[in-house]
């Protein structure tokens, strides 16, 4: 395939199919309605599927992403559902994302190299409001060799127990591992193994 973008991402959004679908992760889908309203940040959002079901919900929401592809087409997913968002382009290791406090944070499929992925935890722990949010969703390290998703790389795959130390500071009502049936587009397809929570801030 041809590259017509620097950016990777790009070149995977820069089609008319969406690569992970319009449709929201199963986990958002199943968490975002048991929040109360609030503002809410969305990393690494792509093409825009979960912050535009959140921003149906009344949600005050923000994505940020270095893909102008992904933004674009986000951007034209919210019209088309009649909702507004706000999509940052902005690297999630070097951007001020977290000099703002959010009421909750979504970390969907969010795998980068290990040496970063501590520190951008961190950071979202520490701008959450008291009482705030993480809805947690990623392939856990059991994805390994398997063809429905994620980074070919083990060490880009998440392991709970690290997960739980990098996000300190929340008090989990679950992070467990599940083999869930992903459907989502041509990005996620087939068995895969999951690591899902919910975390929420101390006050």
């Amino acid at each position: 395939m041809t590259k017509k973008h620097e950016n990777n991402w790009d070149n995977r959004y820069d089609e008319e199919r969406f690569f992970y679908g319009r449709e929201p992760n199963y986990l958002v889908a199943r968490e975002l309605p048991k929040l109360q309203k609030g503002r809410g940040l969305f990393l690494a959002e792509g093409e825009g599927r979960n912050i535009v079901f959140a921003a149906g919900l009344g949600h005050d929401v923000v994505a940020v992403d270095n893909s102008f592809v992904g933004q674009r087409k986000a951007m034209e997913l919210a019209a088309g559902n009649s909702v507004e968002i706000e999509y940052r382009l902005d690297d999630l290791i070097t951007g001020n994302w977290d000099s703002e406090n959010w009421d909750f944070v979504v970390l969907c499929f969010v795998h980068m190299p290990p040496d970063v992925m501590g520190d951008v935890h961190r950071r979202v722990v520490e701008s959450l409001n008291p009482n705030g949010t993480v809805v947690f969703c990623s392939f856990e390290k059991g994805q390994f060799g398997r063809h429905s998703g994620g980074p070919p790389q083990l060490e880009m795959l998440h392991d709970a127990k690290v997960v739980a130390s990098q996000l300190d500071g929340l008090n989990w009502d679950y992070l467990q591992i599940v083999e869930v049936e992903l459907r989502e587009s041509v990005g996620h397809f087939g068995r895969g193994v999951v690591l899902e929570g919910v975390g929420v801030k101390g006050g």
